[in-house]
């Protein structure tokens, strides 16, 4: 039987990550690892889904940081002149080829109602920028029909832009603390028409006109729109519907839930027939999480050089998300920043260890990469080509493929970060990342449904 997930569903479970994130019922992290190379030409493979893949995840983690930020994010479309843009259409469930929304220069964001066309019916490009943010639609004079739907703030820019995506909110209650950005999108949200017609598309020209029909509007419910024709007498068809100027606005009408019917009679002609396009029943800019149409999070978080945890001079190769990680003693971890390595003490050191190599301890065989050296501790990792043999207390300690030499004095000291736990969200294998002390990752993570 065929069958679909729909948009709602994506929308809703993207919904649910931005919601335990503002809620703070989950708590996430980002997290870096893999300091070794991925094989000798260290070539980046393409993360795999498997239970093999997670493990070694978690055994390369070296740092986490909290995620600081979350926001609901859709693709990115920069207003540029010439440009053909789609109009918004009821029937099309996901994104046209043409995107159906712009963001201009100074970060406004608007939806295309109507596609601009010539007195012959042709979609025409875009050529004059939208810049109007009343609460109403506007008529620019390239015939394109824009709705102001937001404005992106500055902050919101600089954690949740990317080159391919954008954020998207529905702005909640203002107060006196609200800024002029806030104010702007509650008076749009404040001021939707419910279920309105944002155009009407011909769907058959006709034959035989000789001068204007009369478009009609007719359905159950609904009051207020109003559209002409326009036609090309050397042919006899109707080329285009426009929506009517009403006042300082157009004539979208409002209230029409139930399908309207399109009337096209008179001018001597026959046979032109036209569908509505229908806004939502809360209205175009009420929501501009539903009216651009978002089923995706970004997860915002910067390493700086200073923070604790992180180790410099020591690159890395994964970026990875986590869901509600623990304690060594299972309680929830909440810090801001973590440590992901096993460490241990030497009580003497013949010759310096250095970074990178395997290290190999002479009683107990056991093997593992050196990741960081602090005086006597050494940081490290195993992974299934070392194997996980446990360290002994007390045993001689060489490095494998190089001269480091000394002795261990405690083997096992766990990082309060449990590895072994939180759910792995996100994983992103790329090339070497090296971190040096005045470095700054500005990490975002994508999550589409």
């Amino acid at each position: 039987m065929p069958a679909i997930i729909t948009r709602q569903l994506r929308k809703i479970l993207a919904r649910n990550f931005f919601d335990g994130f503002n809620l703070n019922s989950n708590n996430y992290y980002v997290g870096i690892g893999r300091p070794e190379q991925w094989d000798s030409s260290d070539n980046v493979p393409i993360p795999e889904d498997t239970i093999t893949d997670i493990r070694q995840v978690r055994d390369q983690l070296t740092s986490v940081k909290k995620v600081q930020a979350v926001s609901q994010v859709v693709p990115r479309n920069n207003w540029a002149s010439g440009t053909i843009y789609s109009q918004y259409d009821d029937l099309i469930s996901g994104y046209p080829t043409q995107p159906y929304y712009v963001k201009t220069d100074n970060n406004q964001v608007y939806m295309c109602l109507e596609t601009g066309r010539d007195a012959n019916g042709n979609i025409v490009p875009s050529t004059v920028e939208p810049t109007n943010s009343n609460d109403d639609s506007h008529r620019l004079g390239d015939n394109y029909v824009w709705k102001f739907l937001f404005t992106i703030s500055s902050s919101d820019a600089n954690n949740f832009m990317s080159s391919n995506f954008m954020p998207v909110k529905q702005q909640g209650p203002t107060d006196s603390n609200s800024t002029g950005i806030e104010l702007r999108q509650e008076s749009v949200q404040n001021h939707t028409k419910p279920a309105s017609i944002t155009s009407l598309v011909l769907t058959n020209g006709g034959s035989g006109y000789t001068s204007v029909p009369t478009v009609s509007i007719t359905a159950p419910t609904g009051v207020g729109a109003s559209a002409s024709a326009h036609i090309d007498s050397s042919l006899g068809i109707v080329t285009h519907i426009t929506i009517d100027p009403d006042s300082s606005t157009l004539a979208h009408g409002a209230a029409y839930y139930n399908t309207p019917t399109i009337g096209i009679t008179g001018g001597g002609g026959t046979g032109a027939t036209a569908r509505a396009v229908v806004g939502p029943d809360s209205g175009i800019g009420r929501d501009a999480v539903n009216d651009l149409r978002s089923t995706g999070v970004m997860f915002h978080s910067q390493l700086l050089p200073n923070d604790s945890d992180f180790i410099t001079g020591q690159d890395f190769r994964q970026v990875s998300l986590w869901r509600d990680p623990r304690q060594q003693n299972g309680a929830f971890f909440t810090d801001l920043t973590g440590n992901a390595m096993d460490k241990m003490t030497l009580s003497s050191i013949v010759t310096a260890f250095t970074r990178d190599k395997k290290m190999e301890g002479q009683t107990s065989g056991a093997i593992a990469y050196v990741d960081h050296i602090d005086s006597n501790e050494i940081y490290y990792h195993q992974t299934d080509s070392t194997g996980y043999i446990a360290f002994i207390d007390g045993e001689l300690l060489q490095e494998a493929n190089g001269a480091g030499d000394g002795v261990i004095d405690s083997a096992l000291i766990k990082p309060k970060y449990d590895v072994e736990t939180g759910d792995i969200l996100y994983i992103d294998n790329r090339a070497a990342i090296l971190r040096d002390t005045t470095q700054t990752e500005d990490v975002k993570i994508i999550i589409s449904f």
